[in-house]
């Protein structure tokens, strides 16, 4: 078990964005609405305001990558930041406990 994540990381097996919604969940719950909306708008358009139903569906995907591959960069970054404070050692004004 020691570096499996390491390990994980390293033969390419870990990814984030291909992660699978529980059934049922909430996500899962929201995404059928999200669906289910849009197939109800795409059938109430006019033919011709299709595609800009289908611009916006293409923006909107889009724009969710890139924001959550900021946000997955941002908390992975917070955490490593969170990491170098623990490991610091440095003490303003105690010593711990165990020294």
């Amino acid at each position: 078990m020691k570096n499996q994540t390491l390990k994980e990381f390293y033969y390419g097996n870990l990814r984030p964005s291909e992660r699978r919604m529980v059934h049922g969940s909430e996500v899962a719950r929201i995404a059928k609405e999200l669906s289910d909306a849009e197939a109800e708008l795409s059938r109430s358009l006019l033919p011709e305001l299709q595609p800009v139903l289908d611009r916006f569906a293409k923006a909107q995907q889009d724009l969710d990558s890139i924001m959550a591959e900021a946000n997955y960069i941002d908390g992975f970054k917070t955490g490593a930041r969170f990491m170098m404070e623990i490991l610091d050692g440095a003490r303003e004004n105690l010593k711990p406990v165990t020294e």
